[in-house]
């Protein structure tokens, strides 16, 4: 964790992952320290896969292990070219829709949207199969298992 108050015990994590092809990925997300060393992710991460906002995790040398899984899932979208306000606005209101919301870097060339898990699958899967009609040049993967 970076540096929080005393009373507040939020701050930023760094997790890291390897890709397939032995490329390191690494985010800085916000998160909530907890007792015994554990962090709460507070945010979903957009590049780094296998976890969510709400589940509680390790850092360990290298990566990170999640200890408990919280209430959402991650969706993760890529576009080449970067994702427009049209596309931001028709995934914000799709996932706003079974109670998540969608969050990207200024430069919009990735998005993550942050669901509640009892959306469940096939729904999330039935959202993104209708963004491919309206956003060009778009791909996208779940960030949890």
């Amino acid at each position: 964790m970076t540096e929080a108050s005393d009373s507040d015990q939020y701050g930023h994590v760094r997790l890291t992952a390897t890709e397939p092809d032995g490329r390191l990925i690494t985010e800085v997300l916000p998160a909530k320290a907890l007792p015994g060393g554990l962090v709460e992710l507070v945010g979903s991460p957009g590049l780094v896969t296998g976890a969510a906002a709400g589940d509680v995790l390790t850092l360990v040398s290298g990566g990170f292990h999640v200890v408990r899984r919280g209430p959402n899932d991650s969706v993760q979208v890529y576009a080449e070219p970067p994702l427009d306000e049209h596309a931001m606005a028709w995934l914000a209101k799709a996932f706003e829709s079974v109670g998540g919301y969608v969050e990207a870097p200024p430069q919009r060339q990735f998005a993550v949207a942050t669901v509640p898990s009892a959306a469940g699958r096939d729904t999330v899967e039935a959202i993104m199969a209708e963004a491919g009609e309206h956003i060009p040049g778009m791909e996208w993967q779940f960030g949890t298992a």
